[in-house]
């Protein structure tokens, strides 16, 4: 059996590896909100990329288009 002062120091032992393990995971966990916030805004930016081009083609399908077919 411990006397009450190794148990006390395998607490605080203890209470320090714990400690130590909440405070990296919480490190990781805002590395991968950062990642995830990155990631969404170039998500947002190829998406907006690729809607201008999408708008802008049907206006000059249909100024290309043949007069015959258009009446």
């Amino acid at each position: 059996m411990r006397n009450k002062g190794e148990m006390s120091d395998y607490i605080w032992e203890t209470f320090d590896s714990l400690f130590k393990t909440v405070y990296g995971q919480g490190r990781r966990v805002e590395a991968l909100e950062a990642r995830i916030a990155d990631l969404e805004q170039r998500l947002n930016e190829r998406q907006a990329a690729q809607q201008k081009p999408q708008a802008q083609q049907p206006i000059s399908a249909v100024s290309e288009m043949p007069a015959e077919r258009a009446a």
